[in-house]
């Protein structure tokens, strides 16, 4: 499970540097696509399959279901990380996300999301409104007390 929240840089060649914590999660491979508040998504390869495997089951005459696809498989790339951890995001996914020098990596449960730092700004701003947020979630149940496995 990836956690947390880190800044980081993006370097003169278009690569970023996956923290130390969260690289053993990327040992099998990975692959970077487009994220859907204009940020980039990060899954290990083993999940970017099952997420692949559950698209190929949608219906392509829906017209949002070959958006989707086009989103997320359109624009992924696989990538490998270096020796010291860095992985090089293409040019036209830096782009999508408007990245500049400075990033944070999120740690989103079962994926990464990579943020430019101005946009993670406004987006963390909106994250913590907590009258926002209890109506923003009200319909979820997340409740673990009292339930059994």
């Amino acid at each position: 499970m990836f956690l947390g929240e880190y800044t980081h840089n993006v370097d003169d060649k278009g690569r970023m540097t996956i923290p130390s914590r969260l690289r053993a999660g990327f040992a099998g491979g990975a692959v970077v696509t487009r994220g859907f508040e204009s940020c980039l998504l990060v899954y290990p390869l083993e999940t970017f399959r099952l997420l692949e495997s559950k698209a190929q089951r949608l219906s392509t005459t829906e017209p949002a279901n070959r958006a989707l696809n086009r989103l997320l498989f359109g624009g992924a790339a696989d990538v490998t990380l270096d020796s010291v951890g860095r992985v090089l995001i293409p040019p036209y996914l830096r782009t999508y996300a408007q990245l500049g020098d400075a990033i944070v990596i999120v740690g989103a449960g079962q994926y990464l999301e990579i943020w430019d730092a101005t946009k993670w700004a406004d987006q963390s701003a909106s994250l913590n409104n907590a009258e926002a947020n209890s109506q923003r979630f009200a319909s979820l149940d997340l409740a673990i007390g009292g339930e059994r496995e």
